[in-house]
């Protein structure tokens, strides 16, 4: 019977070997070889796998024989596919939805679900994130190609990728930094060989020039105003005619009179100028303005509190309530900040405002302190009866003064546009005019307190006044 069984089959093999047209067959077909065919047409393919094989296999000596085969799902006028493409890779026009629970692997490492990158990945080229909740870097970073943080040096970098200092602002070819180019010295300003304004209502109020000029107030409108509350201590003081003194010029009390109301005093154009004593409390006092030169700085108590630069390091409390760009900020307390980019600062109550601005210090709408590119004034032009009042002893040119003197001049000074020297007779060089004096600095019995010009001229015409006696 099985004979017979295997002859039928081999009839009914040969005669689909031969056959061509449609074959159809009822129930089951078992075939034991190769089937070849051109298309395959099925509602349900159940592979049956043997030996080590679990899945099913396109077999071809060349890769690109390969390219295409896969899966096709076709509907209407649609279709979605899966296959092979050179490479080793996979293709599919459709889409590969997970559950939500699951995950994408790498060699059995999940590297993404449906919330997050796996751990594993490190790296990416994003373009673009959401709003980051905290943000960690250990090397260097970028922000917009504009902003530069170097892990290596420790510095960043706002429109430069090499800052030269702890923190570099690089516009218009202008590199403003601030860091400690060296132990014990904080530095802020220009690395580039420019100038450094200091601006309020965009307009330069101090001007640091690359020379190492200061300048305060601007050139064109003005506004430069320098107030001193305590000493003034100045290495030169130049005016219109040079005096050069040898002895302070000191102002001595009588029995009759006191020192209060004694000073300097300029007259001849508007109203009197004046430097002088007045009391209750002691004080120097001017209708004027001061102006320190370059690289210089107001003192309180040996300690340095304002210069061009800034506020000195003893200086710890004000009741600012407005300040420019900082480049830093440390606080240790409670702080609310509102904007922190300003091009004055104005502080106000219910009587005055002053404001700062990058040509000086106004009040009320009045100059303090005006500078500019050639000169730097204190008060106000249209204002010269406002008074500029000093406290504490003030000398010129004298680095340790005497505490008991209040105002001492080392070298000549010039008062009224007359010019005060000294010397053991009268001058015998040099230009001078009339009304010219020169003092006796060794007086005797039977000489002269001094000389006075009679004449103008090189020396001019010379007369003593105040015989002493005997």
């Amino acid at each position: 019977m099985t004979q017979l069984q295997d002859s039928i089959l081999q009839l009914v093999n040969t005669a689909l070997e031969n056959s061509t047209g449609t074959f159809s067959h009822t129930g089951d077909y078992k075939i034991n070889g190769t089937l070849t065919v051109d298309t395959i047409n099925v509602k349900n393919l159940i592979t049956e796998p043997t030996g080590t094989s679990e899945v099913g296999n396109w077999n071809s000596i060349l890769e690109n024989d390969l390219a295409g085969k896969g899966f096709t799902w076709s509907w209407g006028q649609g279709s979605t596919q899966l296959a092979y493409r050179s490479g080793g890779r996979l293709w599919t026009n459709g889409i590969i939805d997970i559950a939500a629970t699951s995950s994408y692997s790498i060699d059995n490492i999940p590297v993404l679900t449906a919330s997050s990158l796996g751990g594993a990945v490190v790296n990416s080229n994003l373009t673009s994130v959401g709003t980051l909740r905290s943000l960690s870097v250990s090397g260097n970073a970028s922000f917009a190609e504009f902003l530069f943080v170097n892990s290596m040096s420790n510095r960043i970098g706002v429109g430069t990728e090499e800052p030269n200092l702890s923190l570099s602002i690089v516009d218009n070819s202008v590199e403003l930094g601030m860091g400690s180019p060296q132990i014990g010295l904080g530095s802020i300003g220009t690395f580039s060989s420019h100038d450094l304004a200091i601006t309020t209502d965009n307009i330069p109020r101090i001007t640091i020039k690359n020379t190492g000029a200061v300048n305060i107030g601007d050139p064109v409108n003005g506004g430069g105003s320098l107030n001193v509350y305590g000493t003034l201590f100045a290495t030169n003081i130049q005016t219109d005619n040079r005096i050069d003194r040898t002895q302070p010029l000191t102002f001595n009390a009588t029995a009759d009179t006191s020192v209060y109301g004694l000073g300097l005093v300029w007259s001849g154009t508007g109203s009197p100028k004046q430097l002088i004593m007045l009391a209750q409390p002691d004080r120097i006092w001017t209708t004027e303005s001061f102006d320190i030169g370059a690289n210089q700085s107001y003192y309180i108590n040996g300690n340095v509190a304002i210069n061009s630069m800034g506020l000195g390091p003893s200086i710890i409390n004000s009741n600012l309530q407005k300040v420019g760009v900082l480049s830093s900020l440390e606080v240790s307390g409670t702080t609310t900040l509102g904007a922190t980019t300003a091009t004055s600062i104005t502080l106000a109550n219910t009587d005055s405002v002053l404001a700062i601005t990058n040509t000086g210090l106004t009040a009320n709408n009045k100059n303090l302190l005006q500078f500019n590119a050639s000169q730097t004034t204190i008060g106000d032009v249209a204002i010269q009866t406002h008074p500029v009042k000093v406290f504490g002893p003030l000398s010129i040119n004298i680095n340790n003064p005497d505490p008991k003197v209040q105002f001492s001049v080392n070298g000549d000074v010039n008062i009224g546009g007359k010019k005060f020297t000294n010397g053991t007779t009268a001058p015998t060089t040099g230009t001078f005019q009339t009304g010219d004096i020169c003092w006796n600095t060794n007086p005797q019995a039977t000489s002269y307190v001094g000389w006075v010009c009679t004449a103008s001229g090189t020396p001019g015409i010379w007369s003593a006044f105040g015989a002493i006696s005997s």
